[in-house]
């Protein structure tokens, strides 16, 4: 009888758990600057349920680092179907080689070591990275086949910064 009691307890428990997690992340990208980005983004990662600010700001941050791999990639596919394009593409190569290589890890490691201040810096620098490439065509008279994933990028790491700026 125990044991049922406890069941039942605990099966009642669950649901308000979830729903007090989904709160936090529904207050959470309330306050950044594209509500639905940030609720899609952190709702389709299942450690978002269990998380506080920091692991939510975490999970933008490498949210931020899977869409400059995919830019990297597409990067690679466009240089060698693109000759013209080379110079752009080698510029936006190395800004998003800067991002994975160098600001999300730093963002990372100062949200691990609770120096948000840091991340926060790190996700600012990803925006500016994004429009960096995007400016690469646009300087020369261009026009860019990664406006969209320029886009997305900025957005997520302008996420990720909002997200990170509640833990200063």
């Amino acid at each position: 009888m125990k044991f049922f009691t406890l069941f039942i307890f605990l099966s009642l428990q669950a649901p308000l758990m979830v729903i007090g997690d989904r709160r936090l992340i529904e207050s959470t990208c309330k306050a950044t600057p594209s509500y639905n980005l940030c609720l899609s983004t952190l709702l389709s990662n299942p450690k978002s349920s269990s998380g506080d600010v920091s692991d939510l700001g975490l999970i933008m941050v490498g949210a931020t680092k899977v869409k400059a791999t995919l830019a990297i990639q597409r990067i690679k596919t466009l240089y060698r179907s693109h000759p013209e394009l080379r110079r752009s593409l080698n510029e936006c190569a190395q800004v998003y080689m800067a991002v994975v290589k160098a600001d999300v890890p730093s963002a990372v490691q100062a949200l691990d070591g609770g120096q948000p201040k840091f991340a926060e810096d790190g996700m600012a620098d990803t925006a500016v990275e994004a429009e960096s490439c995007e400016r690469s065509f646009s300087g020369r008279g261009l026009k860019s086949p990664l406006t969209q994933m320029n886009t997305d990028i900025k957005n997520v790491a302008n996420v990720a910064r909002a997200i990170i700026r509640m833990l200063l």
